[in-house]
């Protein structure tokens, strides 16, 4: 399958009226997007002759993060999508289920964890990009303006998330905790 297939077939999925996926998977995806772009300015500007030497370690280092961070959110856009279908089936459970409160307070968790996860490797990137930038090549540096613009977007999306879950979870320590991550994103986002 070529990548316009794939990229068609995921657009496809996230119109459809089906549960999942749906936008933390997108925010996941784009944020890997931005990462993608990232690395492949980090890899195009080792291949070039001109790259000055001093510029080779810290980018073959940045490779390695930028590497690491990509596989964790093509991770984290699967578990957004395991959440919320684990939150669905606990919805589904009769009410008269005594477990039932407990596994969606456990599912809700869940769905806002893996946004907050999200977040913060979306955040590390873009800080990556900050620390890089200055060398990457100039013919192609408009890729990384498009990662950073990515990634924002995909933090904002997540943010967007975590509110949503939150007006729902009624564990009194969880909610506090992601009312301080919300506060965190929202104040770093101005």
């Amino acid at each position: 399958m070529c990548w316009a297939d794939a990229a068609e077939k995921f657009t496809n999925a996230l119109a459809s009226t089906q549960a999942v996926p749906g936008g933390g998977a997108a925010a996941a995806t784009a944020g890997a997007m931005g990462c993608a772009l990232v690395l492949m300015s980090v890899g195009t500007t080792l291949k070039r002759k001109g790259t000055p030497a001093e510029f080779v370690q810290p980018l073959q280092e940045s490779n390695a993060r930028l590497t690491g961070w990509l596989d964790m959110l093509q991770n984290l856009a699967r578990q957004d999508a395991n959440a919320y279908e684990n939150y669905l089936k606990a919805y589904r459970l009769p009410k008269t289920d005594f477990a039932r409160e407990t596994l969606v307070q456990e599912a809700l968790w869940a769905a806002a964890c893996v946004p907050a996860d999200t977040a913060d490797v979306c955040r590390q990137i873009f800080c990556e990009t900050g620390i890089i930038r200055e060398k990457i090549s100039p013919i192609i540096i408009s890729d990384v303006l498009c990662a950073q613009h990515l990634l924002r977007g995909a933090m904002a999306c997540c943010v967007e998330n975590i509110r949503t879950n939150l007006q729902y979870i009624t564990v009194p320590e969880r909610a506090e905790k992601l009312k301080k991550l919300l506060e965190t994103y929202e104040s770093n986002g101005k």
